[in-house]
């Protein structure tokens, strides 16, 4: 199948993360339509897919919490989604990565007649957006030919904006074993506890996005109470969210933990990083669209723990694969980590649990099964591409 894939950024984000994986099978026929330049353009061209990019008006790019989308926008949308209609011609799909990708994809598959595939990695809420963007949400979802969800939280979310219940797939992220085979060796987690200024003392890994609703926060409050405990914050700030990066450096002076936590921003050896950490936090306060994290600290076969919040309830089994806590909660959070460094021979059990679980359920064959199921019923079904979709 030749597919048109269409994302509003380069940051190597969650669902950017995902289209990656998304893309392998089809790569050799399919395009990328990016509306920036950065780190993902760079990987993709290391991969050889072919990409362009078509930089988006400053007027659509500011377009977040706004009350009403300017005429001027309307103008530049219809532009754009003209140029990806002239491209879509030569395949059989336009899929969208992300709300403004899709919003501008549903405009240009009217025009080319071709079906649009919405992958939607949010949760649809005025806890994450304006009213301006569900607005969109609810136009992209009543012209979308199909919708993929990357979990029950975020299917839940969408049906309960729009009511849609036709032609909307959960479809998991995905991930390859053998990133996050072992192996390391007692030498070298030693070299780079020591490269990164930590010791053998017991380490907590957060790996993610710096923003206020993951909970990073959190996290450190909850380390402030644990005197011989040490982290590792692994991520960068993304989409003007940079004062808060600014505000967990504080936040670790305030709290006298300079000697115990470190920041090292955005890392692409993520699996290497678990392997000398005791156990992996995901601590989002707001209800999380799936997890990433979580699922790669249960291949790397570490005890993890996260907030009981949208997809983490879906992929751990509290006690058994992992550990849940309230969002929000610095002394549940504590308790909850305390507890697993004080049973290490159940955690390690916990852990094996989780490892088996993930290679179980978040496999890529699997999801590709699923993939090549939703595209050719699609392609079966061509109507679908341009007639308003049904609910």
């Amino acid at each position: 199948m030749k597919i048109l894939f269409v994302d509003q950024t380069a940051k190597l984000s969650g669902g950017e993360l995902a289209l990656l994986d998304v893309i392998y099978p089809y790569r050799k026929e399919s395009k990328v339509i990016l509306f920036e330049d950065g780190p993902l353009h760079l990987e993709l061209q290391s991969r050889h897919i072919d990409t362009r990019i078509i930089h988006l008006s400053n007027n659509i790019k500011n377009i977040r919490r706004a009350s009403r989308i300017p005429l001027s926008s309307a103008f530049s949308l219809i532009q754009i989604s003209r140029d990806i209609a002239s491209e879509a011609a030569n395949y059989d799909f336009i899929f969208a990565n992300s709300q403004k990708a899709a919003l501008v994809s549903v405009l240009a598959g009217k025009l080319a007649r071709k079906p649009v595939f919405w992958y939607l990695h949010d949760i649809l809420t005025l806890e994450h957006f304006g009213k301006t963007q569900l607005m969109a949400a609810k136009y992209i979802t009543r012209h979308s030919s199909q919708i993929l969800v990357n979990s029950e939280a975020t299917k839940k979310a969408l049906q309960k904006l729009t009511s849609r219940t036709k032609n909307v797939h959960l479809v998991y992220n995905a991930f390859c074993k053998k990133h996050y085979t072992d192996h390391s060796t007692t030498d070298s987690r030693q070299a780079l506890r020591k490269h990164l200024g930590l010791d053998s003392r017991p380490l907590i890994g957060v790996f993610g996005r710096l923003a206020p609703w993951k909970g990073q926060d959190v996290f450190l409050k909850a380390l402030s109470l644990m005197p011989d405990v040490q982290g590792v914050i692994v991520g960068s700030s993304m989409f003007g969210e940079e004062t808060y990066a600014q505000r967990l450096e504080g936040d670790i002076q305030q709290l006298g933990l300079q000697d115990r936590v470190k920041m090292i921003g955005f890392r692409k050896d993520i699996p290497e990083l678990m392997q000398v950490c005791d156990i992996i936090a995901h601590t989002s306060v707001a209800p999380e669209p799936f997890g990433r994290v979580i699922v790669e600290g249960m291949l790397a076969g570490k005890p993890v723990v996260a907030t009981a919040t949208g997809g983490p309830d879906e992929i751990i089994e509290n006690g058994v694969t992992g550990m849940l806590c309230p969002p929000g909660d610095p002394h549940a959070l504590h308790s909850t980590l305390s507890a697993i460094l004080n049973a290490p021979d159940q955690s390690s059990l916990m852990a094996r649990r989780g490892q088996e679980i993930a290679l179980e359920r978040f496999s890529l064959d699997g999801m590709y099964k699923k993939l090549d199921e939703i595209m050719s019923v699609s392609l079966l079904s061509p109507t679908q591409g341009f007639l308003r979709a049904s609910a």
